[in-house]
């Protein structure tokens, strides 16, 4: 027997908490009693939900034994196919590149934190200086 085949419409009408599928290198999986197992909290799931989340799944890392554990939740085959292959040839320069827009926004992320304490400190010594006046 061949495996059910999925549309992205089928997909997009699963994208809740009640019935919850992704997409992930061309096959569809009902992960929705997973959601509250999942050690990233089920909102990151959703958030990737009515899409082909291939590139969201591989971005996070996930380890063999999370690979294997998707398997439990396999429903059938996505119509798409699997997107990975476009990925796979990306050339190396080009993930190099994409690695040192991540570090840049890393940098960005801390800098934005760290900016509006300095001006908080610096105000707050200014205050402290004029009011001991």
């Amino acid at each position: 027997m061949s495996p059910k085949v999925y549309s992205l419409s089928d997909v997009k009408a699963h994208t809740s908490d009640k019935s919850c599928w992704l997409v992930v290198h061309g096959k569809v999986y009902d992960v929705t009693e997973f959601l509250e197992e999942h050690p990233g909290g089920y909102d990151i799931i959703l958030s990737s939900t009515g899409k082909d989340a291939t590139q969201d799944f591989e971005e996070i890392g996930h380890s063999n034994s999370a690979k294997k554990l998707l398997e439990k939740y396999l429903i059938g085959e996505f119509e798409g196919g699997d997107s990975a292959p476009a990925a796979a040839q990306v050339p190396p320069q080009s993930r190099n590149s994409q690695k040192q827009l991540k570090q840049k926004d890393s940098a960005t992320r801390a800098f934005h934190v760290i900016l509006p304490l300095l001006i908080l400190v610096v105000a707050l010594a200014l205050n402290f200086y004029f009011s001991s006046r």
